[in-house]
This record gives structure tokens, C-alpha cells and sequence, in this order.
């Protein structure tokens, strides 16, 4: 069985997209704020699927592709993907997921923490200081 955990979009004009067969599939209506809930994604994935895809509109602006390919390492399948209503899919790979997506995402949460401690340092610190000379 495979499961298709449908972010947003129409899960029968994803299967003519990407010609799959529907009744293969379960399929689990999520949103964008579930993606941020680890337990409630994992708890759902931790069941027996053979394959394990995310469902949307459009890929091109989908936000969450990163978290949803590290859901699907954490889950049981180590199969699936991601794929939307235009007919493109995200190929879910091992050795891409950890030496390619975590790492770039670390390096966003990096420079995203610089970025947060620079500008601390110089509208708080740095301005006050300016100022009071």
C-alpha cells in the first residue's frame, strides 16, 4: 500500500498527472501548519506503506520540500516522493536527502542565525552606542 499525504490540490488530478493508479493509494488530507508538527506527520508515517509521496499544486512553490524529504527518510518506506498536478515529481534519494538537503539547510539555519545576531548587534548595541556619542 502507499500512502499520499495530500499538502493541498485535487488527489485525483494529482494520479492523472503522474498516471498512478488511485486505488494503490491511501490518501491523508493534510495542511502547511501540520508539516510544521513533527509527531503528528511521523505518527502517520510510522505505519506499514511501501511508498510514501506528499501531494500539492505546484512544486515550483512549494516551501517545505526539504522537511517533507527528511519526513519521508524518518519514515518506514524509504520510497516516495513528492509530486504535484502539473506532472512533475521530486525523486526521493537517500544519499541526496543527507549529503545535499540537510546540509544546504543547515547553512540556511547558519546564515539565518548570523544574519539575526548581526543585526542585534547593530541596531540595539551598536546604534545606542552611536548615539549617546
Amino acid at each position: 500500500m502507499k500512502l499520499l499525504l495530500l499538502v493541498n490540490g485535487n488527489a485525483r488530478s494529482i494520479f492523472s498527472a503522474q498516471r498512478l493508479n488511485e486505488s494503490d493509494f491511501v490518501v491523508l488530507k493534510i495542511d502547511e501548519k501540520t508539516l510544521a508538527k513533527p509527531k503528528q506527520i511521523l505518527k502517520s508515517l510510522r505505519k506499514e506503506y511501501d511508498e510514501v509521496y506528499f501531494g500539492c499544486i505546484s512544486i515550483e512553490f512549494q516551501r517545505f520540500i526539504p522537511f517533507m524529504l527528511i519526513y519521508i527518510l524518518l519514515s518506514k518506506a524509504k520510497k516516495g516522493g513528492i509530486i504535484d498536478e502539473e506532472g512533475t515529481k521530486v525523486i526521493f534519494s537517500i544519499t541526496k536527502t543527507i549529503f545535499g538537503t540537510i546540509p544546504l539547510l543547515l547553512v540556511e539555519f547558519m546564515g539565518s542565525i548570523f544574519i539575526v545576531i548581526f543585526s542585534y548587534l547593530y541596531y540595539f548595541i551598536w546604534r545606542r552606542f552611536k548615539v549617546k556619542n
